[in-house]
């Protein structure tokens, strides 16, 4: 999103030179931002203790008119900074809102029983299977990521944890179903209804959709951070 003011006195990227009067300008300026838009002229130069004739030539040399112009666009950045951040809280309540954490007591149960953890995961889903090994290894778990096949053969008396947003990965999905016929224990935190959900042992699931067609769709991974988050919390309180 672009911004006409903020990013100028946060990069001072600008053409003009300023004197060390006009720099103290714009460093009130950006240390009230949210405030600008409520000052007169002459309260501006009260508080920065400057005269009215600097104020007007930082003004130009940030491209304005005078001090009007800037308040506006100080303004409209101030919107915009406003609906930016709302419709990233707005996301964060959507992924939270369809993630089932009812499915999360099982699952901790199996963890307090089994402290050998496999954990598999690709592409993206990668990086999230990183981030729960490190929580696990921080509770006291022998928790391993693998990437093939191959690798999750070698390991007997490990549980294996899935790690699929869209849970119908053909890889993802063979794993599981061999890694069961051999009698061993799947968890996954995948979509619900997702072959992965139907192929594990337990799963704990979510309800967002998966656009397959859209990468950055396919690969994000917020609501599976959430999810490991909320599992690791509620495996500490017991």
């Amino acid at each position: 999103m672009e911004y006409r003011v903020i990013n100028i006195l946060q990069t001072r990227e600008l053409k003009a030179k300023f004197t060390k009067s006009e720099e103290s300008i714009l460093d009130f300026i950006e240390d009230n931002f949210e405030k600008i838009p409520e000052y007169s002229v002459l309260k501006l130069c009260e508080e920065a203790y400057a005269s009215q004739a600097t104020v007007n030539r930082v003004c130009k040399k940030l491209g304005f008119k005078g001090f009007s112009e800037l308040k506006y666009s100080i303004e409209q950045d101030l919107e915009k900074m406003k609906n930016s951040k709302n419709s990233s809280i707005n996301n964060t309540f959507f992924y939270i809102e369809n993630i089932n954490f009812q499915d999360l007591k099982p699952i901790v149960e199996i963890l307090k029983k089994n402290r050998k953890i496999l954990i598999y995961g690709l592409g993206a889903s990668e990086i999230t299977a990183l981030y729960f090994q490190r929580q696990l290894l921080y509770l006291g778990f022998q928790a391993i990521v693998v990437t093939e096949e191959k690798m999750i053969e070698q390991f007997d008396d490990f549980i294996l944890f899935i790690i699929s947003s869209s849970g119908e990965t053909l890889r993802v999905k063979h794993v599981a179903k061999s890694f069961k016929d051999r009698g061993k224990v799947v968890i996954s935190i995948t979509k619900f209804s997702s072959s992965l959900h139907e192929l594990s042992d337990c799963a704990f699931t979510h309800n967002i959709s998966i656009d397959k067609l859209d990468a950055i769709s396919r690969e994000q991974q917020l609501h599976m951070i959430i999810m490991i988050n909320e599992l690791i919390n509620k495996f500490q309180i017991g």
